[in-house]
């Protein structure tokens, strides 16, 4: 009885795990969807209070957790029909029939029964855990399975670990690049060149890829077609890592660390000593107001930098910028929310910088723009022109254009 016991066991357990996969799968899923919506209708409060859409929120939030509850119902409903445990039942029965049967016909002892029946009631424990037992494996598998697809999705973007790694003297040369999302082109037959130490502002409308054609110096992107080089050497033929250190990218959607300001200042060069973080800030403009914390440097920031402005935010960006020390420096719009006499005093740390590496600014500010080594002009994903601003604003129809707009 033991063994024809185990058999069923087997059996009616494999069958159990079948049916409970699929809801298990589900039900971490939509446990996922839920929390996401959460986190995502926390994370954007202000967005949701100044439109008044607190209700709309609560519905959704509402309606994933009550998908999450049916899921939840359902695979109490398998586990209230768990067939092992009938199983048991049934074979302890027989089992206890058989021992009489062999007691009757003397070939057990009455305590060999006894003696039976206390060894098959060892098999009801084990049993009865393995409900929960298995709703866990199942659980921790379908946990698993979604872990495990986003560890194990794969990029066409080769890292090339060998590559060539060497210090980026951050000349930028694009040779006939094109590149496009979803087979919709988006820069087409982009060509210039940059020397060491240049500044150059981006200008177009928006949508004209100014962002686009900044993160293929950085391999955010491959181009499809064409070549990216730097310092004359394919991005693709340098070390991922070695290239994305020397190249710092500060964008108008800032992101800050649930660290000290001196931490999230010290992020790329966490071996950065008190003297250097402050004259990063110093330079970044930021120093004042980080004195005006209670706890200065010290100061915990919170989630995303939170606790700050746009313009702090910005600020701190530009410093740990500065601190990181890149060859290739990307400005993508990155003193929007700065007022103009901040702005100016960070320009000309900028200067002071910038003569140590190749710049490229994204921006609307024509006071960044006039002093620009090169300015190219983007039009539809092309580069409708390229030169000095005095140069520019005598001969291109499309920058006069934008430099009206912008006055």
């Amino acid at each position: 009885m033991p063994v024809v016991f185990l058999f069923f066991f087997v059996l009616t357990v494999r069958d159990y795990s079948n049916r409970l996969s699929p809801v298990s799968q589900a039900m971490r899923g939509q446990f996922g969807v839920m929390n996401a919506g959460l986190a995502e209708s926390i994370g954007g409060v202000e967005v949701v209070k100044g439109n008044a859409q607190e209700e709309q929120e609560i519905d959704k939030f509402t309606d994933n957790a009550t998908q999450f509850r049916d899921f939840f119902i359902k695979n109490g409903e398998i586990q209230a029909v768990y067939l092992p445990l009938l199983v048991y039942s049934i074979m302890l029965a027989l089992g206890f029939f058989h021992a009489l049967w062999l007691w009757r016909g003397g070939i057990l002892s009455l305590g060999d029964v006894v003696a039976f029946m206390g060894l098959f009631g060892i098999l009801r424990f084990p049993t009865f855990i393995s409900i929960f037992s298995f709703d866990l494996v199942n659980l921790g598998i379908a946990g698993a399975r979604r872990i495990l697809e986003l560890i194990n999705t794969e990029t066409e973007l080769d890292e090339n670990e060998a590559g060539h790694n060497a210090k980026i003297k951050g000349q930028v040369t694009f040779e006939n690049v094109r590149f496009g999302y979803d087979k919709t082109a988006v820069l087409e037959n982009i060509n210039f060149s940059i020397e060491p130490g240049q500044t150059v502002a981006i200008v177009g409308q928006t949508g004209s890829g100014k962002t686009t054609l900044t993160r293929l110096i950085n391999r955010i992107f491959d181009s499809q077609e064409g070549r990216v080089l730097i310092d004359g050497i394919d991005v693709k033929d340098w070390s991922l890592e070695s290239l994305r250190s020397q190249i710092s990218t500060i964008e108008q959607d800032i992101f800050l660390f649930s660290l000290t300001v001196a931490e999230n200042i010290a992020f790329g060069n966490p071996e950065a000593t008190r003297e250097e973080i402050i004259q990063a800030a110093k330079e970044a403009q930021a120093h004042d107001f980080i004195l005006g914390f209670a706890d200065g440097y010290e100061t915990e920031i919170g989630e995303r930098g939170v606790t700050l402005s746009g313009g702090q935010r910005q600020r701190l960006a530009i410093a740990r910028a500065f601190m990181t020390q890149p060859s290739i420096l990307i400005l993508d719009d990155s003193t929007s929310a700065i007022d103009s006499a901040t702005e100016d005093k960070i320009q000309q740390a900028m200067r002071r910088i910038s003569r140590q590496q190749t710049t490229f600014l994204i921006t609307h500010r024509l006071s960044q723009i006039r002093w620009a080594d090169r300015i190219l002009v983007l039009s539809n994903g092309t580069i409708a022109d390229q030169g000095t601003h005095e140069e520019l604003l005598e001969r291109s129809p499309a920058y006069q254009r934008i430099f009206a707009r912008y006055e």
